[in-house]
Order: structure tokens, then sequence, then C-alpha cells
């Protein structure tokens, strides 16, 4: 399965940086708690695309960012029939089961469902399991850069029964 990475460019430099699995380890994810080393991957550009635009504060300037290509072969892939009830709902219930899952080391790679678009994919990966590669990347470091689009401020609007200005 071709799996897509992007992060800030800063952390990202290389492709060890980037599939290292240190950001899981100082912050807790939808699917880990802080201390667990882990590699969170989209199976499309723009779903990791989304998946950083959901954390971005549009009042910030946006810093450089890169991408990563992987491709993860499917037998080494869990692929859970189900997910814990109120997953969706319940953040300690989805870090619970990531959790046994990467201290299980029972597959290098789970696929597990994305909050952000329905019936599409995220990979995490388990950089500590013995069958994890870095063979697997087969792009980047690539520039990345969001449309500007997506990322304009709104405006405040004009108090109520004043026009605004131009």
């Amino acid at each position: 399965m071709r799996v897509f990475r992007i992060g800030l460019a800063r952390f990202l430099r290389t492709r060890k940086e980037a599939f290292g699995g240190r950001g899981g380890v100082v912050a807790s994810g939808r699917w880990h708690t802080e201390g667990h080393p882990i590699i969170y991957t989209a199976q499309s550009l723009s779903l990791a695309a989304l998946e950083i635009l959901v954390h971005l504060k549009q009042t910030q300037a946006v810093e450089p960012f890169l991408s990563y290509a992987a491709e993860i072969p499917d037998e080494l892939i869990l692929k859970p029939q189900s997910y814990p009830p109120r997953w969706k709902n319940r953040i300690e219930v989805s870090r619970a089961f990531g959790d046994e899952w990467l201290e299980a080391r029972v597959t290098p790679a789970l696929r597990v469902p994305t909050v952000l678009a329905p019936g599409e994919w995220n990979v995490l990966l388990n950089p500590l399991h013995p069958e994890f590669s870095l063979g697997w990347i087969q792009a980047g470091p690539d520039r990345f850069a969001f449309d500007a689009r997506l990322l304009v401020r709104k405006k405040k609007s004009a108090a109520p029964g004043r026009p605004r200005t131009p």
C-alpha cells in the first residue's frame, strides 16, 4: 500500500527523521499516547494534507513542509475487521487501541480510519517493530506547499449596522 506523510520541514529533513517516530514520543495523537514512537501516514497525499490542516492555527505564519511517499508491503499491515466502540468520540479509547498494537509489536503497520474523511484510512507505522524498514520510503523529502486559499484567515465582520469598508 502506498502511503504519504507531510510534516514541518524543520522536523523531517531526512528520511530517518521523518520515519523515526520522535513526534509520538513528545506528544499524544488520535491513536497513541505520548511516549510511544509512532509514524502517522495517510492513504493519499490529499488526506495527509487534510490531517495537517486540521491542526494548523490560521493566525500563525505557515512554516515550510516536506512530504514523503512510502510503499508498505500489504502483508505487513494489520487491517482490523472492527475498531473499539466509540473510538471517534472518546480519544482515550482510540489511544488505548493504538498503544496496545504498538506494545504488542504484532505488525509494523496498522490501518486505522480517519475521523476527517469517512471511508478513508491512515496507516500507523511502528519504527520499533523488527520488520519496519526505511527502505519502504520511495520518495522524499519533497517540498509541500498548501494552496493559499486553504489558509486564508477570516476577516472580522463589521459591527452590526455598520457597512464594511474595503
